[in-house]
């Protein structure tokens, strides 16, 4: 049998004539050269008595070389009884079932359904709590679920990550877990995964014992403004905690005020019912030390949406943001922006403010819904008068810790400056 009969000059050399024509390389392989000029590389063979032909492949995708390696495994299949076409289809179909098993996975794959149950839920929670699991979600959950079907996630998988969320708090491994169950009973129902492992963890993460929010002291208080006069941060964070201490709002109704929500002219902050804790709308009266903050401000955020964008450009700023602006301040355990709520209500009531104007002022909602007409109706003027007086007791704070180096007032009462109003 004649040995490497072509080249691959000899291949190139070839022109195509009236009729196809072969040029054989020995062992079966030969050429086909077509009239219209392609050249197709066939193996002839026998098998179980009968000739068959072998298409390889066309020259020049297939090379002499890679044309002759075809034909000697080719040429093993068939010492074993199994023809080269054959096999090759066996291939293809488990190829192209291997690819759509791959495109099932992807479609069921953590990424795809925690996109879709993102999508479902987000007109259930309001902007600031949608934010925060959506966040949590891509923090802690996607880097290692997102390519793993959902039916493949199991305890193994899980665990790693919730004991890897305590290093960020014994809450942020609470709230992951509930976001991962949450996901499982979305993929359940449609029939997207057949279990749910969340359960079988029963008891792996422990609810921290609960702790009111501390009050600051006069001196925290002063150190506040110290610390805030020294801050090297964004300006916005800065003028952000003024404006919480200044309206005693919740941090994450801060972080998410719109511009359109203040009202210049009758001085007040109006949040629609959808953005509220408790679902209602609140108005919130505002001091001229936060006038004066928003003035500040302007110059900054104003032409965009959020009076607190994020750094992004994309949303508003994060209530984690401010936190850990205020932990950096060294003012003692457990402070935090909520902190001023409850400052602001435990001083507020050592002044003797009605505890009606108070409770309103902080958006605790009346059960009794006659009561909660009723104050909704005559308690913004009280409120006006209280505010002010809260933002005058927090500027003479301020004016002391400006003497910081100096010799302060012996007192860290929350009664220091403060003018008594009875309702």
């Amino acid at each position: 049998m004649p040995k490497d009969l072509l080249t691959e000059l000899k291949i190139r050399a070839a022109k195509p004539e009236s009729r196809s024509y072969k040029l054989g390389d020995g062992g079966g392989l030969f050429l086909l050269v077509k009239p219209n000029g392609s050249k197709l590389w066939r193996w002839k063979y026998r098998l179980d008595g009968k000739e068959n032909l072998y298409a390889i492949g066309p020259y020049p995708d297939v090379g002499l070389s890679d044309a002759r390696a075809e034909r000697d495994a080719a040429r093993q299949l068939v010492k074993q009884g199994v023809h080269p076409s054959h096999d090759r289809q066996a291939i293809k179909r488990r190829n192209i079932e291997a690819l759509e098993e791959r495109k099932r996975a992807m479609e069921s794959s953590f990424a795809k359904i925690s996109a879709a149950y993102l999508v479902e839920v987000k007109s259930s929670y309001k902007p600031g709590s949608y934010r925060a699991k959506e966040s949590r979600i891509r923090k802690y959950l996607a880097p290692a679920l997102d390519e793993i079907p959902i039916s493949e996630i199991g305890v193994k998988e899980i665990r790693p990550i919730l004991d890897s969320c305590k290093s960020h708090g014994a809450w942020a491994a609470i709230h992951v877990k509930g976001d991962l169950n949450a996901i499982f009973e979305f993929a359940i129902v449609r029939g997207l995964a057949d279990a749910n492992p969340i359960p079988t963890l029963r008891g792996l993460l422990k609810i921290p014992p609960s702790q009111s929010k501390a009050v600051l002291t006069a001196e925290q208080i002063r150190a506040f403004y110290r610390e805030l006069r020294a801050y090297r941060g964004y300006p916005e964070t800065a003028l952000c905690l003024r404006l919480i201490a200044l309206t005693a709002c919740r941090p994450g109704e801060a972080a998410d005020a719109e511009w359109d929500e203040f009202d210049f002219e009758e001085r007040v902050w109006r949040r629609p019912g959808e953005k509220m804790k408790a679902g209602r709308d609140h108005v919130s009266p505002l001091s001229d030390q936060a006038i004066q903050v928003l003035e500040d401000l302007r110059p900054i955020t104003e032409g965009g949406k959020y009076l607190f964008p994020h750094r992004t450009g994309k949303g508003f700023t994060t209530p984690a943001r401010l936190a850990y602006a205020m932990r950096d301040m060294n003012l003692g355990p457990r402070t935090t922006p909520h902190c001023w709520r409850t400052t602001f209500s435990t001083w507020a009531n050592e002044q003797g403010f009605r505890p009606d104007a108070i409770e309103r002022q902080l958006a605790h909602v009346e059960s009794n819904k006659v009561r909660a007409t009723y104050n909704k109706a005559i308690l913004l003027s009280q409120r006006r008068e209280l505010m002010q007086a809260w933002a005058d007791y927090l500027s003479a704070a301020e004016e002391v810790s400006v003497y910081a180096t100096g010799p302060e007032p012996a007192t860290t009462s929350l009664n220091v400056g403060a003018r008594t109003r009875r309702g």
